[in-house]
């Protein structure tokens, strides 16, 4: 609306340039005022979905295809080298998914999805007690793809097969042992979940003529998903703040603790793995790319504020060791952490403003507590 009121105002300055000639010199003087500013086009909700968040979708459904065909091959040759592949493809689906998982809208939002794929944080040592009760209970039935998915999020996600891949001693009961068998069917039900999760997710945004985006693109309201297209945009922003606050609340400030002696290493996220790091990297930098999509819509002057506070804040990141747990339990690497905070922090202001203030839309509630 605010550039639109610029446009009729510089149309009227032309005109009275032409039309009084006493003020053509002030008349151009406002044109070139407003025409100065120099505005960008405006960015629009079925474009990002379209161009930065499908993209990833994609992503996400082709690795968590080549990991179930990875668990599937593994199944009926277990050996080390198939472990190796395993993790891999276990590294690949878990940063597509970090690219992803601060997204609130769509598809994603039904049936719990987002918890069955990650269910993190951890409460209780959920996955720990669901996994081992799962693999002492040799019913086969549980593992049935129409009866997995309604299992305990706990065994059903990323958290449960990093245990069954990273866990002390677990690969080599994977490949040999009594209960190698059951526990390779469990991976290849979790592998088997998360495709199915991921597919669904993508396809039930569509193409350009059918599905949500279509309906996006046409300016059509869903009773589940977007009541008000128009809102739409608003979510995105506030998302885009809840990216940043997760990383610095549940993978940063949790595990360093209130001191040296309150750090809390086996908080860490994907410590098992060797991917705290790796993980706050792959949201952060998914972040900055849809910080970056956003800004487009803004002047030249907030663009630069918006950007350059991502890529410090991406920066700051990969500053981080890698082992994030055992960084909060000393004194020189817990300084890195906390620049790491202050430099998120900072490109989560920017959410607020320039951000949403430039693009005319209100963050949704709580998107900035706890700042």
């Amino acid at each position: 609306m605010f550039r639109s009121l610029i446009a009729v105002l510089v149309a009227l300055a032309a005109q009275l340039g032409q039309a009084v000639p006493g003020i053509a010199a002030a008349a151009t003087l406002l044109t070139q005022v407003f025409a100065g500013r120099a505005f960008a086009a405006p960015v629009s909700a079925p474009e990002v979905v379209e161009d930065w968040l499908l993209p990833r979708y994609d992503t996400l459904a082709a690795a968590t295809t080549a990991q179930l065909a990875a668990w599937e091959a593994f199944c009926k040759a277990p050996s080390e080298a198939g472990i190796a592949e395993l993790r891999t493809r276990f590294g690949a689906v878990s940063d597509a998914w970090a690219a992803v998982e601060f997204i609130t809208f769509g598809p994603v939002v039904l049936s719990l999805r987002a918890d069955r794929f990650n269910l993190f944080p951890e409460r209780r040592n959920a996955v720990a007690r669901s996994l081992t009760e799962l693999i002492a209970d040799p019913t086969e039935e549980r593992l049935a793809p129409d009866r997995f998915p309604r299992l305990s999020a706990a065994v059903q996600g990323v958290p449960a097969l990093e245990r069954l891949l990273y866990d002390d001693g677990a690969s080599a009961a994977l490949v040999s042992g009594a209960e190698a068998t059951r526990r390779c069917a469990i991976g290849r039900a979790i592998a088997d979940n998360l495709d199915e999760i991921a597919r669904g997710i993508r396809e039930g945004w569509g193409d350009r003529t059918k599905g949500l985006l279509a309906q996006l693109l046409a300016g059509k309201p869903d009773p589940v998903f977007f009541p008000d297209p128009n809102a739409l945009l608003s979510q995105m922003v506030t998302d885009l703040a809840g990216a940043y606050q997760r990383v610095v609340d549940q993978r940063l400030l949790v595990v360093l603790g209130k001191s040296l002696d309150d750090a809390k290493p086996a908080l860490a996220d994907r410590r098992r793995s060797g991917r705290s790091k790796a993980t706050i990297l792959a949201v952060v930098a998914s972040a900055g790319a849809l910080t970056e999509r956003l800004a487009a819509g803004l002047d030249a002057k907030a663009q630069g504020i918006v950007d350059k506070a991502g890529r410090d804040a991406l920066a700051a990141v990969g500053r981080l060791p890698d082992d994030i747990g055992a960084a909060a339990a000393e004194p020189k690497d817990r300084k890195v952490i906390d620049a790491a905070v202050v430099a998120l922090k900072a490109a989560q202001k920017t959410v607020a403003d320039p951000l949403a203030s430039g693009l005319g839309v209100p963050l949704g509630f709580n998107a900035l507590d706890g700042d």
